[in-house]
């Protein structure tokens, strides 16, 4: 029998649901840049650096990283206590990692925006390619962590799918976000390790891989609103 299994939802999948979904949406809150008046050239500069401290707006930014944070985190334990699948648990334990780094990143954001401040850039371009900062070390392991669970979830929900039977939207719908979120963050990591020579359109690299993870988030609350396993009814 085709479709997702799943159980009556509780009180706690659905305001952990709708939860998800509402960081899913403010996520992706770089796009109200333009009403906002920034100064940051969305070519050249990566998402982070609207909540760097010499920013205007940089308060805003930082209290959604850490909401969306705090957020992510609950539903990546939700995730791994309702889960009897293996896979789905682990996509639980990546999904809170991404969520514990994404708390981290408002915690220990950019003290200021290298693409607008000459002398930052200076700054960064001084270090070596692998002298990471805090800042850094947050942002690499909330890209792995979120790839992974990406991954995961495909996994879990495409078990015990037939050759013969097409996959789900759902099903679609990850394994699309899976290269949309590993590749642009692929990219970001190798330009400021090795330099690709990207430095003109980085910024629109990084944001497509923000705008993919706004949507998997989405995707993952409404799931746990409907009380979902991840996994498709056997035949």
């Amino acid at each position: 029998m085709r479709g997702i299994a799943t159980r009556s939802a509780t009180i706690t999948d659905r305001v952990l649901g709708w939860a998800t979904v509402v960081a899913g949406v403010v996520y992706s809150a770089f796009l109200v840049t333009p009403l906002l008046g920034t100064a940051l050239d969305p070519a050249r500069s990566y998402v982070s650096e609207l909540a760097a401290l010499d920013q205007p707006h940089d308060l805003v930014f930082r209290t959604v990283d850490g909401v969306v944070g705090l957020v992510v985190v609950a539903a990546g334990v939700h995730v791994v206590r309702g889960a009897r699948v293996r896979a789905v648990r682990w996509a639980g334990v990546a999904l809170g990692l991404f969520g514990a780094a994404t708390l981290l990143d408002a915690v220990a954001p950019m003290a200021c925006a290298p693409s607008a401040d000459p002398a930052c850039a200076a700054a960064e371009a001084s270090r070596s390619a692998f002298s990471f900062g805090v800042h850094e070390v947050t942002s690499v392991a909330a890209n792995g962590a979120a790839v992974l669970a990406v991954l995961l979830l495909a996994i879990a929900r495409s078990r015990g799918r037939t050759a013969d039977q097409p996959a789900s939207p759902l099903e679609g719908a990850m394994l699309v976000g899976l290269p949309l979120v590993a590749v642009p963050g692929l990219l970001v990591v190798l330009e400021e390790t090795v330099g690709l020579g990207l430095d003109g359109v980085v910024g629109y690299v990084q944001r497509v891989q923000v705008l993919t993870l706004s949507g998997v988030l989405v995707t993952i609350g409404l799931v746990v609103l409907r009380g979902s396993r991840w996994v498709r009814r056997r035949r």
